[in-house]
């Protein structure tokens, strides 16, 4: 049942209170995981849930209720920073004493990295390697992961890499920095074969923390990062006004650890003009991009099933006396999520050659797990619009690949897929939904929400 915000509200407000009645204070970030939670601690007492699931988890601003249930805490269970990137500092800050559990490192826990570009089907359709169920996602077949489009004036300029959770995200990174006549996407795609011969030639110019870098078409740079250090630092001089382009092989937001990578020297922020993937937004960026891993790990019920005996083991550790039933409990949860799996497998055979466009790339471990893959996804992000280049080419990908229907989210305006489709047979036919918004929240959400997202892919037939 679809609830009102003033009484989904109250509903959440009083959890702290009520669910404390017994059994330790325990917090988790979003509804599917505070479901899971639940699971295990029924019969004990009810976990309080810090984020409704109306609210985005990226960007969420916590009330006083909420600030005040993390510092009581016992236990807090979390996705982790690529999914909440404002919540470890408020962890670090109000909820120091607690028992901290993020999901996504939790060992055995699948993970996926990003998908890049509007279609999905070179990585994912029937990948050979992987198999039906799991694997890593497949790369796109460029030599770089971003390109950004800069407008920059004569002067020096200082790219920065940091160290991130004590290391760098790698050790080393090529870079091509090529001026271009154009402007904007026009100049990345204007320069893009140019950088992509010179990233993947053998012959990169080898740089180390200070040295300088100037913009060139006639090599790569190798960027070594400095192990004794927590941030390497690398000269861009321009020496005449105009328009660079810069592609790196990884994402350079994987590198960023409290400031931008590209300033002034007087420790301004340069930011692009235009930039592929083209809806990364820096402030966002640990949701994005973090490390690469995508951070919507629990649409594979599989890591539900993991996590829910960590999450035993957790609780029986602050509170002994309950082991039994936390250990019971979610023993009987992995049963359910293999008759789930099992189940929902059934209709997933029936549902093969199946395709459809996703509102945001968010369902690659739901994909994964029942080999359902989607044919691509309007916006990269949770957090910005598609450019007119990303809508041209799902436009595109509709008439190659047979794509029948798309599916909107809660979010976001459900007349962006009108607009996007206009005048092409494709049914924008329901929503498909990460977190659950319609459901009740605590037991059984999270089945729920699985079986929800089958049920809405079962329309496409």
């Amino acid at each position: 049942m679809i609830r009102s915000p003033f009484v989904a509200g109250l509903a959440l407000s009083l959890l702290p209170i009520n669910g404390w009645a017994a059994g330790p204070k325990v917090v988790v970030d979003i509804a599917p995981l505070h479901s899971i939670v639940a699971e295990v601690m029924n019969g004990v007492g009810e976990p309080a849930l810090l984020i409704e699931p109306e609210a985005s988890p990226h960007s969420y601003s916590l009330r006083p209720s909420e600030a005040e249930a993390l510092a009581g805490a016992d236990a807090v269970f979390w996705i982790g920073e690529g999914l909440t990137p404002w919540l470890e500092k408020s962890l670090d800050t109000l909820a120091g004493d607690a028992q901290r559990t993020k999901m996504m490192a939790v060992e055995a826990t699948t993970t996926h990295s990003y998908r890049e570009g509007a279609t999905f089907e070179a990585h994912d359709h029937h990948d050979q390697e992987n198999g039906r169920h799991g694997g890593a996602s497949q790369d796109d077949g460029h030599a770089y992961e971003w390109a950004g489009a800069f407008e920059l004036s004569a002067g020096e300029y200082v790219w920065s890499f940091a160290k991130v959770d004590g290391d760098y995200a790698d050790p080393r990174m090529k870079m091509a920095i090529i001026e271009s006549d154009a402007k904007g996407e026009a100049a990345i795609e204007s320069e893009e074969k140019a950088a992509e011969d010179l990233i993947k030639s053998p012959r990169s110019s080898e740089r180390v923390h200070g040295e300088l870098l100037t913009p060139n078409d006639s090599s790569a740079y190798q960027l070594m990062f400095d192990p004794d250090r927590n941030v390497t630092e690398f000269r861009i001089v321009v020496e005449s006004a105009g328009v660079y382009t810069f592609f790196t092989e990884h994402m350079p937001f994987e590198f960023e650890a409290g400031e931008h990578f590209f300033k002034t020297t007087d420790r301004q922020d340069v930011e692009p003009t235009s930039q592929e993937p083209d809806s990364v937004d820096h402030h966002h960026h640990h949701h994005h991009h973090h490390h690469g891993e995508d951070a919507h790990a629990w649409l594979d019920p599989m890591n539900a099933k993991i996590w829910a005996g960590e999450i035993a083991s957790v609780l029986a550790a602050i509170d002994s006396s309950n082991t039994e039933v936390y250990q019971q409990n979610a023993e009987a949860f992995a049963e359910s999520m293999d008759e789930l799996m099992a189940s929902l497998d059934e209709k997933a055979t029936r549902l093969d050659g199946t395709r459809f466009v996703v509102f945001h790339d968010a369902y690659q471990y739901f994909e994964r797990r029942f080999d359902l893959p989607a044919a691509g996804a309007i916006s990269i992000s949770d957090a910005s619009d598609p450019s007119p280049a990303r809508i041209r080419e799902i436009q595109g990908l509709v008439s190659e690949l047979g794509v029948t229907c798309a599916f909107a989210e809660p979010q976001f305006n459900p007349g962006l897929l009108d607009t996007v489709f206009e005048g092409l047979e494709v049914r924008t036919i329901g929503v498909m939904d990460p977190l659950g918004v319609d459901i009740d929240v605590g037991l059984g959400q999270y089945p729920t929400l699985i079986r929800q997202l089958m049920s809405s892919l079962e329309k496409c037939q």
